[in-house]
Protein backbone atom coordinates (compact mmCIF):
# COMPACT_ATOMS: atom_id res chain seq x y z
CA UNK A 1 0.00 0.00 0.00
CA UNK A 2 1.60 3.65 -0.79
CA UNK A 3 0.51 6.49 1.11
CA UNK A 4 -0.28 9.78 -1.29
CA UNK A 5 1.28 12.52 0.23
CA UNK A 6 -0.02 15.08 -1.55
CA UNK A 7 -3.52 14.15 -0.20
CA UNK A 8 -1.96 14.35 3.53
CA UNK A 9 -0.56 17.82 2.84
CA UNK A 10 -3.11 19.47 0.95
CA UNK A 11 -6.32 17.34 1.20
CA UNK A 12 -9.15 17.07 3.45
CA UNK A 13 -6.88 15.54 6.06
CA UNK A 14 -4.68 18.09 6.20
CA UNK A 15 -7.12 20.42 7.12
CA UNK A 16 -8.79 18.06 9.90
CA UNK A 17 -5.09 18.06 11.22
CA UNK A 18 -4.76 21.62 11.15
CA UNK A 19 -7.93 21.97 12.70
CA UNK A 20 -6.97 19.47 15.87
CA UNK A 21 -3.44 21.14 16.11
CA UNK A 22 -5.18 24.46 16.57
CA UNK A 23 -7.89 23.28 18.76
CA UNK A 24 -5.26 21.66 21.53
CA UNK A 25 -2.59 25.16 20.80
CA UNK A 26 -5.63 27.37 21.52
CA UNK A 27 -6.88 25.55 24.44
CA UNK A 28 -3.20 24.89 25.94
CA UNK A 29 -3.16 28.81 25.85
CA UNK A 30 -6.04 30.12 27.08
CA UNK A 31 -7.13 27.36 29.45
CA UNK A 32 -3.37 26.14 30.75
CA UNK A 33 -1.25 29.59 30.18
CA UNK A 34 -4.17 31.89 30.95
CA UNK A 35 -3.84 34.09 28.12
CA UNK A 36 -5.59 37.41 28.13
CA UNK A 37 -6.11 40.31 26.01
CA UNK A 38 -6.37 43.59 27.88
CA UNK A 39 -6.10 47.62 26.68
CA UNK A 40 -4.08 49.81 28.44
CA UNK A 41 -6.89 52.53 30.36
CA UNK A 42 -4.44 55.00 31.55
CA UNK A 43 -1.58 56.86 31.27
CA UNK A 44 0.01 55.57 34.36
CA UNK A 45 2.02 52.97 32.69
CA UNK A 46 3.89 55.66 31.14
CA UNK A 47 6.83 55.40 29.38
CA UNK A 48 6.79 51.54 29.20
CA UNK A 49 3.10 51.02 28.42
CA UNK A 50 0.43 53.90 26.81
CA UNK A 51 -3.46 54.18 26.79
CA UNK A 52 -5.13 52.37 24.22
CA UNK A 53 -2.03 50.05 23.75
CA UNK A 54 -3.52 46.33 23.30
CA UNK A 55 -1.26 44.14 25.47
CA UNK A 56 -1.01 40.07 26.10
CA UNK A 57 -1.33 38.37 29.60
CA UNK A 58 -0.09 35.03 30.82
CA UNK A 59 -0.83 33.72 34.04
CA UNK A 60 2.01 32.64 35.74
CA UNK A 61 2.67 30.34 38.50
CA UNK A 62 4.75 33.40 40.86
CA UNK A 63 5.26 36.63 40.23
CA UNK A 64 8.38 39.05 41.23
CA UNK A 65 9.46 42.58 42.05
CA UNK A 66 9.21 44.50 38.60
CA UNK A 67 6.68 42.50 36.86
CA UNK A 68 4.10 44.16 34.91
CA UNK A 69 0.80 42.56 35.68
CA UNK A 70 -2.90 42.89 34.76
CA UNK A 71 -5.03 42.86 38.30
CA UNK A 72 -8.17 42.96 39.52
CA UNK A 73 -8.80 45.78 41.89
CA UNK A 74 -11.96 47.66 43.19
CA UNK A 75 -13.90 46.38 40.15
CA UNK A 76 -12.11 47.11 38.15
CA UNK A 77 -8.59 46.01 35.62
CA UNK A 78 -5.54 47.81 36.19
CA UNK A 79 -2.39 47.69 34.45
CA UNK A 80 1.02 48.40 37.33
CA UNK A 81 3.91 47.18 38.45
CA UNK A 82 4.72 44.88 40.83
CA UNK A 83 6.79 47.00 43.61
CA UNK A 84 6.60 44.97 46.88
CA UNK A 85 5.91 41.72 47.27
CA UNK A 86 4.70 39.44 51.28
CA UNK A 87 7.44 40.01 53.75
CA UNK A 88 8.84 43.14 52.05
CA UNK A 89 9.13 46.78 53.54
CA UNK A 90 8.37 49.48 50.76
CA UNK A 91 8.93 53.49 51.30
CA UNK A 92 9.64 56.23 48.83
CA UNK A 93 12.26 58.70 50.14
CA UNK A 94 13.80 61.75 47.61
CA UNK A 95 12.21 60.49 44.60
CA UNK A 96 13.48 57.35 45.37
CA UNK A 97 12.59 53.48 45.68
CA UNK A 98 13.18 51.79 48.71
CA UNK A 99 12.89 48.25 49.51
CA UNK A 100 13.51 46.63 53.27
CA UNK A 101 15.34 49.83 53.59
CA UNK A 102 17.88 49.52 50.57
CA UNK A 103 17.39 51.78 47.09
CA UNK A 104 15.95 49.90 43.96
CA UNK A 105 16.99 51.24 40.75
CA UNK A 106 13.97 51.40 38.89
CA UNK A 107 15.25 53.30 34.79
CA UNK A 108 11.85 52.56 33.77
CA UNK A 109 10.15 55.43 35.81
CA UNK A 110 8.74 58.50 33.68
CA UNK A 111 10.41 60.81 36.44
CA UNK A 112 11.05 60.64 40.21
CA UNK A 113 8.28 60.31 42.89
CA UNK A 114 7.01 63.99 43.74
CA UNK A 115 5.96 62.20 47.36
CA UNK A 116 7.25 60.38 50.17
CA UNK A 117 6.28 57.24 52.06
CA UNK A 118 8.69 58.17 55.58
CA UNK A 119 7.18 54.94 56.98
CA UNK A 120 7.76 52.13 54.86
CA UNK A 121 4.50 49.86 53.97
CA UNK A 122 5.14 46.36 55.35
CA UNK A 123 3.50 43.41 52.90
CA UNK A 124 1.71 41.23 54.45
CA UNK A 125 1.19 37.62 53.18
CA UNK A 126 -0.94 37.50 50.25
CA UNK A 127 -0.99 41.03 49.28
CA UNK A 128 1.76 43.10 47.14
CA UNK A 129 1.94 47.03 46.50
CA UNK A 130 1.59 47.98 42.92
CA UNK A 131 2.67 51.21 41.40
CA UNK A 132 2.41 52.82 37.94
CA UNK A 133 5.59 53.54 35.86
CA UNK A 134 4.17 57.18 35.80
CA UNK A 135 4.63 57.47 39.77
CA UNK A 136 3.13 61.29 39.70
CA UNK A 137 0.22 60.58 37.78
CA UNK A 138 -0.97 56.90 39.14
CA UNK A 139 -3.91 55.41 41.50
CA UNK A 140 -2.02 53.22 43.00
CA UNK A 141 -0.18 51.43 46.25
CA UNK A 142 1.59 55.09 47.24
CA UNK A 143 -1.66 56.96 47.58
CA UNK A 144 -2.27 57.36 50.97
CA UNK A 145 -6.19 56.84 52.46
CA UNK A 146 -5.62 57.60 55.80
CA UNK A 147 -6.81 60.37 57.75
CA UNK A 148 -4.80 63.69 57.78
CA UNK A 149 -1.98 63.89 60.45
CA UNK A 150 -2.88 59.92 61.11
CA UNK A 151 -0.90 56.67 59.84
CA UNK A 152 -0.54 56.28 56.74
CA UNK A 153 -3.23 53.69 55.16
CA UNK A 154 -1.99 52.16 51.59
CA UNK A 155 -4.10 50.12 49.66
CA UNK A 156 -2.65 46.79 48.66
CA UNK A 157 -3.84 44.36 45.95
CA UNK A 158 -4.06 40.60 46.98
CA UNK A 159 -2.21 38.21 44.89
CA UNK A 160 -5.08 36.13 43.88
CA UNK A 161 -6.64 38.52 42.05
CA UNK A 162 -3.22 38.80 39.37
CA UNK A 163 -4.90 37.90 35.89
CA UNK A 164 -1.55 37.80 34.22
CA UNK A 165 1.93 39.26 33.52
CA UNK A 166 2.16 41.41 30.47
CA UNK A 167 4.14 39.31 28.01
CA UNK A 168 3.46 41.28 24.46
CA UNK A 169 1.74 44.24 23.22
CA UNK A 170 0.30 43.68 19.85
CA UNK A 171 -0.71 47.17 19.09
CA UNK A 172 0.09 49.60 18.13
CA UNK A 173 2.12 48.10 15.59
CA UNK A 174 5.15 50.64 15.63
CA UNK A 175 5.59 49.01 18.97
CA UNK A 176 4.54 45.79 18.75
CA UNK A 177 6.55 43.56 20.41
CA UNK A 178 7.57 41.35 23.61
CA UNK A 179 7.70 43.47 26.77
CA UNK A 180 9.95 41.99 29.57
CA UNK A 181 9.45 42.47 33.56
CA UNK A 182 12.56 44.46 35.02
CA UNK A 183 14.27 42.85 37.87
CA UNK A 184 13.82 45.18 40.88
CA UNK A 185 16.39 44.16 43.38
CA UNK A 186 17.99 46.30 45.71
CA UNK A 187 21.56 47.59 44.59
CA UNK A 188 23.15 46.13 47.30
CA UNK A 189 21.53 42.70 46.86
CA UNK A 190 19.45 40.76 48.80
Amino acid sequence: MTVDWKDWLVGRRAGYIAIALLTVACGYAFGVRGLRFFMVPSSSMEPTLFPSDMIVTIKEPSYHRGDIVVLRHDGEYLVKRITGLPGDAVGVVDGALFINGKYASEPYIREPMQYIIEEPIHVPDGRFVFMGDNRNDSDDSSVDHGAPGGPGVHELAWTKNIVGRVVFLYYPYSRWGRVRSYPLVNTAGE
